[in-house]
């Protein structure tokens, strides 16, 4: 195993050399007797045969699709300042009769390719392409040179054509893997026309390390009734990928939008759906899933585009008896945070005095107001006439039970409205026993009604 650790490592640190080893990068041959040409260049062009040369009128004609016909005294035509349309062929005639012609090339020579790699399941070719800045000229042709390095049959050179897609704007080639190789490739794009060529650097990839699936597809956000901090998210493999055979796991990452650190979850081998328990009530979330093979072979795929979703928010009635709602689930990139809240507060303050006024009258309110305050008023009065009764009747008790003041203290007590019998016949019972058992009773020798004296005018 050392020995085989050793060789892959020579291989790959020698790469710079393969596009060498494997075939120089040269220009495209032209046909015998063309004139290539770079933009913005001055060319001269001579009519072939013996019969043009000396000091004879030539006609000149261009075989493109514009009318162009010059008229020379000798064999040469001088172009100024070509540009590509200027390619084709140029007759050259003497009294009507034709003399030769000369095919002229003007092209651009190609910029340097920068060569990618990829390979979408394990099941498929690897893929290595170039997407060039500019359209190619016509005559742009590319190859693949590859070098194959295993440990049973050594190295082996081989060369790829590529193909150049107008829709994609970039020229792929295949690379063959077999399913269930365990091999190094080291590669090279040349990249020719007729007037030059350029070569990428190399590039060397695992059949399996470089695995990489695309992004999942259809991802879906939603909230849940019921649940003010729950999202449910939901996907499904990319087209690409074949889970038949290869089953994949994913990650999935979440933040609010006014954020820019993402929780991440690691979840089950071929789980497409996933709830999320701790998003914040309210609050627009940013969603995101990713894949890769389930043994881990390969690479993560890159993250899915960015989907939002809000977790439900209980609905509120409007003044106009309408359920609101403002749980929302969006696909588009959403404003910033303090858009957000801001449209939020104001729509908030907008509501609520509608809402408090609607819920309210004020002639309820008043009724209501002077009733509470009338009940207040009305048990302090209680209150207050029951604790000053109490403390009459105290009072009683413990001149009853107490020993006669002293002779010097009557003098002050000779008024008549504090004698007793004056307003009720004598009995032999004590003054609290007459006092209970009068309640509610009138005198019948006094037109007037003393039995609540005591309640309405305590001492």
């Amino acid at each position: 195993m050392l020995t085989v650790g050793c060789t892959l490592l020579v291989a790959l640190l020698a790469a710079p050399a393969v596009a060498l080893v494997l075939g120089s990068c040269r220009a495209l041959e032209v046909a015998n007797g063309t004139v290539t040409s770079l933009p913005g260049a001055t060319v001269t062009l001579i009519c072939p045969g013996e019969e043009a040369a000396g000091n004879v009128t030539i006609h000149w004609v261009y075989s493109g699709s514009q009318n162009r016909e010059w008229t020379t005294t000798g064999n040469t035509l001088v172009l100024r300042d070509v540009q590509l349309s200027d390619t084709g062929d140029y007759l050259c005639s003497l009294n009507d009769h034709l003399v030769g012609t000369v095919p002229l090339l003007v092209d651009v020579p190609p910029e340097e390719p920068k060569l990618s790699c990829f390979r979408k399941n394990p099941l498929v070719n690897a893929i290595c392409e170039w997407r060039p800045s500019s359209t190619p000229s016509p005559t742009t042709k590319a190859v693949l040179f590859a070098k194959k390095i295993n440990t049973t049959n050594g190295k082996s050179d081989f060369q790829v054509p590529c193909q150049y897609s107008q829709q994609l704007k970039s020229f792929s080639c295949q690379v063959e893997i077999l399913e269930g190789d365990k091999v190094y490739h080291i590669v090279s794009l040349c990249v020719a026309n007729s007037v030059g060529s350029k070569s990428s650097h190399n590039e060397a990839f695992h059949s399996l390390k470089m695995v990489q699936p695309d992004p999942p597809a259809n991802l879906v956000v939603s909230a849940i009734p019921g649940r003010p901090r729950w999202l449910k998210v939901s996907w499904q493999h990319p087209e690409t990928w074949d889970p038949s055979y290869y089953l994949l796991q994913f990650q999935l990452r979440y933040r609010p939008v006014w954020s820019k650190e993402f929780t991440v979850l690691l979840l089950p081998v071929a789980q497409y759906q996933c709830v999320i328990h701790d998003a914040l009530r309210g609050v627009k979330h940013v969603v995101q899933v990713r894949g890769k093979e389930e043994l881990d072979l390969g690479q993560w795929s890159e993250w899915s585009p960015e989907v939002t979703g809000t977790p439900w928010i209980e609905p509120r009635t409007t003044p106009a008896g309408i359920l609101w709602n403002p749980t929302q689930v969006s696909v588009e990139d959403s404003a910033n945070h303090e858009d957000q809240y801001e449209s939020s507060t104001e729509a908030t303050s907008v509501l609520a005095p509608v809402q408090e006024s609607s819920s309210m009258s004020l002639p309820t309110f008043l009724v209501a107001g002077g009733s509470l305050a009338f009940g207040l008023l009305l048990c302090v009065f209680i209150i207050l006439r029951l604790k000053q009764k109490w403390k009459s009747e105290a009072e009683k008790e413990s001149k009853t039970t107490s020993p006669p003041p002293p002779p010097y203290s009557l003098g002050p007590l000779k008024p008549t409205f504090l004698l007793v019998p004056l307003l009720t016949p004598h009995s032999s019972g004590s003054d609290n026993t007459v006092n209970h058992s009068c309640l509610g009773v009138r005198d019948a020798q006094s037109p007037y009604d003393n039995s609540n004296r005591d309640y309405l005018f305590p001492r």
